[in-house]
């Protein structure tokens, strides 16, 4: 063609091929040194570095967010169950399993998760073994992964619920109110309905190890729930807190 001169082979990026061998065949022989490798494990390991804690916080929030809904539903059973027992609050035997059979309601016979079950349904989450808890509607999963060493036993002992009812309330200086109990009272006898809070979780005892970035969630006599910032000078939330919104 006018105009175009002729090229070596050299010229069009010819690559000669030994005789027997394909292109590809030298192609094989073909690997990464040591150093790209190393370089490919520390790309990889930072990554991993960046990626990790943030995926423990979305792990986080989303317990939070498991536990919130959970007091959310067991705050409407109440309501619920007052509403068809002449607008009393239930009357377990007292806080809890954990509690024994101290400062029992006369004549009651049924723990909270027994008296709301029409309303919420039956707590099928009974473990026999700490290595059996799994997180429920009563039990919280950032309070199983609470790092306080009495945790996984108290959850144990307390039919795997990780809530406490408000049964008997304590008021600071004056210790247990015995003659004002929450159970069995009447929902018209609550000073601040939004505050008085009706559940709230363990461990409670322990603010630095508490399950909600050193905080509760609580459940209030308005069936609203919601976060509750502890205070490191405080080693019982129930002793300090528990009177509130009641009296």
């Amino acid at each position: 063609m006018a105009g175009v001169w002729p090229c070596t082979k050299a010229e069009r990026g010819y690559i000669p091929i030994m005789p027997g061998h394909s292109f590809s065949a030298q192609r094989k022989h073909a690997a990464f040194t040591l150093i790209e490798l190393l370089v490919v494990i520390a790309i990889i390991a930072l990554l991993a570095g960046m990626l990790l804690p943030a995926l423990a916080k979305a792990k986080s929030k989303a317990d939070d967010a498991y536990c919130l809904n959970s007091n959310k539903q067991i705050g409407v059973a109440i309501i619920l169950y007052t509403g068809d027992y002449s607008e009393k609050y239930p009357a377990p035997i007292n806080w809890g399993r954990n509690w024994g059979l101290s400062y029992q309601t006369p004549g009651a016979t049924m723990w909270l998760p027994e008296l709301v079950q029409p309303y919420i349904g039956t707590n099928n989450d009974i473990a026999i073994s700490t290595a059996a808890l799994k997180k429920g509607i009563w039990v919280c999963p950032a309070g199983l992964k609470s790092k306080d060493p009495m945790m996984t036993q108290a959850a144990l002992l307390n039919n795997q619920t990780t809530y406490v009812w408000t049964h008997i309330y304590s008021r600071p200086g004056v210790g247990y109110v015995l003659n004002n109990p929450v159970s069995g009272r009447f929902t018209i006898n609550v000073v601040n309905p939004s505050i008085a809070t009706m559940i709230w979780e363990m461990p409670y005892w322990n603010q630095p190890l508490m399950p909600h970035h050193k905080g509760i969630n609580t459940v209030h006599s308005d069936g609203s729930a919601w976060w509750y910032q502890g205070n490191p000078a405080e080693t019982d939330w129930w002793a300090y807190h528990s009177w509130e919104g009641w009296e």
